[in-house]
């Protein structure tokens, strides 16, 4: 049995699919608002607001009766900027009630944390991070999802760092932006892509299937961190030439800029690169690459 816990959003939905696919496993599916969501024989969907306490201890009273139940944990208030407005309001979320639902939990098999290449801070001269370096956020989102991740490893339970991830949404009532771009580029219009700001970038289906394959395979020699990432070193700018391409539009639609000229865009400050090195998470898994697929 899996428990989503999250399982809504974009990764979540990635999920949700790649444990369908990947496993005969069914799902408790929770979410704050489960309106028009994934409808399928074998998920269960919950409602359940991580911050309200008598809604989780429902959670578990449902919950409860499976054993070992094999958790991910993608509840967040993830967007940095907003982070940066409400970092109490964040707090409570992201840490408080990230450690209360952890506490709740019974009859676990594994529970992954997916956290974020933020934590690291800035990749100096096209360095690529270990799990094992000294995390230093330029953000408060990073520094709230390096509080979480202690809590997660406290309880003895495992983390992944994800890069920035793309593709299309497959949720019917939200759009990525993955799904802008390919709405700019086929309407004819321009899309500015910064050029100079590099991640480890990968799809939300490799992110998420690469999760499933080592929750499929669990032991407790699994490191307690692992980067799960692509290869190459990509800006925004690359990514849009990748899906022009795809798309088969002109590669001139992609107008490449700078991060100098991004003041006034975003409220938190940003990482210039955050690249990730991923040859722990191929050794584990026994593959040899992991490539940006759009």
């Amino acid at each position: 049995m899996y428990l989503v816990v999250g399982a809504n959003g974009f990764l979540g939905s990635y999920m949700l699919k790649n444990i369908i696919k990947k496993t005969q496993d069914d799902i408790i599916a929770v979410a704050r608002n489960i309106e028009m969501v994934t409808n399928n024989p074998r998920i269960k969907w919950i409602s359940c607001d991580i911050s309200d306490k008598i809604q989780v201890d429902m959670l578990r009273e449902k919950v409860e009766a499976f054993s070992d139940i094999k958790v991910i944990c993608l509840a967040a208030y993830h967007n940095p900027d907003l982070v940066e407005k409400n970092p109490e309001f964040a707090w409570n979320i992201n840490v408080t009630s990230l450690s209360y639902f952890i506490n709740t939990l019974n009859n676990v098999k594994c529970l992954f944390y997916p956290s974020t290449d933020s934590v690291y801070g800035n990749s100096i001269d096209g360095y690529r991070f270990k799990e094992n370096d000294t995390l230093n956020p330029v953000n408060e989102y990073g520094k709230q999802k390096c509080a979480a991740e202690s809590i997660v490893m406290w309880h003895g339970y495992n983390v992944v760092r994800y890069p920035f991830l793309i593709a299309t949404s497959l949720s019917p009532v939200k759009r990525h932006f993955y799904d802008a771009i390919v709405e700019h580029l086929q309407g004819g219009q321009k899309m500015e892509m910064f050029t100079d700001s590099f991640r480890s970038s990968m799809s939300f289906d490799t992110g998420a299937s690469l999760l499933i394959e080592l929750m499929e395979n669990y032991s407790e020699d699994i490191p307690k961190v692992l980067n799960i990432c692509g290869d190459d070193d990509l800006s925004k700018y690359d990514i849009g030439l990748m899906i022009a391409e795809k798309l088969g539009v002109d590669s001139k639609l992609v107008v490449p800029i700078s991060t100098a000229s991004s003041d006034g865009i975003f409220v938190a400050k940003r990482a210039q690169s955050t690249l990730m090195d991923n040859s722990k998470v191929k050794e584990v898994l026994g593959i040899k690459e992991i490539k940006l697929v759009l």
